[in-house]
């Protein structure tokens, strides 16, 4: 500072110039808390990194020089207090309109495919009215919604997707509305036991793409999605995104 007084106006002026950028930098945490919630295997507390996609998320922001706790909660707990921004963010998540109106988007950390899953040998010519599909508490259902209540089928809502698939396994449930990689890492045990499915072709099939997403409320919002994505393409392109894919047995899309 003594410098910067001593000196003439013109090195005043970058003196200030480097004090305000020090001063903003230090603005910004170096650090970030994030939540998710139990979706494996992407986000679990039981996975190793606490599953895939915790490990790219965190990784994106080492990346940038930021430090990141990662939180378990109830879906709607975490997504409400992150909405109202307790949390810097949270993941994986789909886009709809809602959240779009309430948040910012991440670029796309996975893709995938969400379908209908039944039984292989089971009959597709069979009628819906008064059958069940399982799709678990928490996820969404918009596009499953309409074809069940056209059908008049059922749905059942389940905690997880493991005990949709269980109960398919039992017979308790026709079909499980579920993504492709999740149901190929959730009823790894299940299919080594003879389980064995099918996906059906109904026109209800769509891709998906899952985010990071952080709230509109969120002072610097913009700035640490940003910050993310910088952090998120260049471990794409310097390969530590494919070799965390690989260590979780993972299928680059």
């Amino acid at each position: 500072m003594h410098v910067c007084l001593s000196a003439g106006a013109r090195v005043w002026g970058i003196c200030s110039l480097v004090l305000g950028l020090a001063l903003s930098a230090q603005a910004q945490p170096a650090s970030v808390e994030l939540v998710t919630g139990e979706y494996p295997p992407f986000s679990s507390e039981d996975a190793p990194a606490m599953g895939v996609l915790s490990e790219v998320v965190v990784a994106a922001f080492q990346d940038q020089g930021v430090s990141t706790q990662v939180r378990f909660m109830p879906w709607q707990r975490g997504y409400m207090e992150t909405r109202n921004g307790l949390h810097t963010g949270t993941f994986p998540y789909v886009k709809n309109e809602e959240r779009q109106r309430d948040f910012w988007f991440s670029q796309p950390l996975y893709p995938d495919v969400v379908r209908i899953f039944v039984l292989a040998d089971a009959d597709p010519t069979l009628g819906w009215a008064g059958q069940s599909v399982c799709v678990p508490q928490g996820y969404n259902i918009a596009r499953v919604a309409p074809f069940i209540e056209n059908q008049q089928a059922r749905m059942e809502r389940p905690p997880d997707m493991l005990n949709c698939f269980q109960m398919l396994q039992r017979g308790h449930v026709r079909a499980v509305w579920c993504s492709e990689m999740v149901a190929e890492f959730v009823t790894r045990d299940l299919r080594r036991e003879g389980l064995r499915l099918k996906p059906l072709t109904l026109g209800l099939e769509y891709p998906v793409e899952l985010y990071l997403i952080i709230s509109r409320q969120l002072p610097q919002a913009q700035q640490w999605i940003e910050r993310f994505n910088t952090g998120l393409a260049r471990i794409q392109k310097n390969g530590t995104y494919s070799k965390i894919l690989v260590r979780h047995k993972i299928q680059a899309k």
